[in-house]
């Protein structure tokens, strides 16, 4: 019986990792759809940063090139 229950767990394992294993139709679109977010994500960061910049330089009235 031991026997017979050692088997039957080594056969549930092996079932387990050979299904886990095949990447279905939608496994492969969440996959792009993760990258297509994560581009977007640095692409909103970049212009983040660059908004900071120009915004940076922008002349204030503390500026010398503030006119009256």
């Amino acid at each position: 019986m031991k026997r017979l229950c050692l088997i039957l767990a080594g056969l549930l394992m092996v079932s387990m990792v050979a299904a886990g294993c095949q990447q279905t139709a939608h496994g492969r679109y969440r996959q792009m759809t993760y990258r297509r977010v994560a581009d977007a994500d640095l692409l909103g960061f970049q212009e983040d940063m660059d908004a900071a910049v120009l915004l940076s330089e922008r002349p204030t009235h503390l500026s010398q090139w503030y006119h009256d």
